[in-house]
């Protein structure tokens, strides 16, 4: 990326970079269009996401090399978080271990293309679906943003697989994090609840058992498993630059 060499770039923490929160963007975006900033690094979903609404915007691909940038699909993957050392991780784990890598593929195509117009009806069936209706093993409390499309969004109606908003009156959440969470919670034959959160109270809800999970497009950093433990990866995705056309 010759051509980016003395840019101001910046990152966000919801996924594997640390510099601002993933649910500032729309001030990010209002940043790099003034030119108080050059660029933006976030994962490909989010680009997919935010240039699709804003042809004035284009991203390019970071590329693994030896001259100094390599990420693992661990560090661009993203996970469930329990509390420290609950049993529920090998549980999820092998749930996740069922969805094939074109499934969740389809799934990320979807919410991209579904976020653009959340609360219209594209009538057509989620990618990711689990056949089973039973609930009687309790409830699934999970905490994400509802802000970091197309992970996870708030809309005004239960389009398109969207779920209620806990203590949130006429508000959904949906996007890919919300269809992962369905899933899981329709295996394991539980009821699904979401919680929006901001994006810094994620880990202490899930440490004081306000929730049971996060599920917020969030990576598992060697910091963040000091504090909470992590299913493994239920996405991995490209790191990549937005910047202006």
């Amino acid at each position: 990326m010759k051509e980016l060499r003395g840019a101001c770039i910046i990152g966000q923490s919801g996924g594997p970079t640390s510099v601002i929160n993933a649910s500032a963007y729309g001030v990010i975006d209002t940043a790099l269009k003034s030119g108080a900033i050059d660029g933006y690094v976030a994962e490909e979903p989010t680009a997919l996401e935010v240039c699709g609404k804003d042809d004035t915007l284009t991203y390019l691909p970071f590329v693994n090399n030896d001259t100094g940038f390599t990420a693992t699909d661990a560090e661009t993957g993203i996970a469930v978080a329990f509390q420290t050392g609950s049993s529920m991780v090998a549980t999820v784990n092998d749930i996740l271990a069922t969805i094939p890598t074109e499934t969740r593929q389809a799934l990320m195509a979807q919410m991209v293309s579904l976020s653009a117009n959340p609360d219209t009806d594209a009538g057509e069936a989620i990618a990711l679906q689990s056949s089973n209706t039973d609930t009687s093993n309790g409830t699934l409390r999970i905490a994400m943003e509802c802000a970091y499309a197309p992970f996870n969004w708030t809309q005004t109606t239960d389009a398109n697989g969207a779920v209620p908003i806990s203590g949130k009156d006429n508000l959904y959440a949906s996007g890919y994090d919300v269809q992962v969470a369905k899933y899981i919670a329709a295996e394991l034959g539980m009821a699904l609840e979401v919680y929006s959160y901001e994006w810094d109270s994620l880990i202490a809800a899930v440490q004081s058992g306000a929730v049971d999970a996060i599920i917020a497009g969030m990576s598992p950093t060697a910091e963040r498993e000091e504090q909470v433990d992590f299913t493994d990866c239920y996405y991995n995705s490209n790191l990549v630059v937005i910047i202006k056309k």
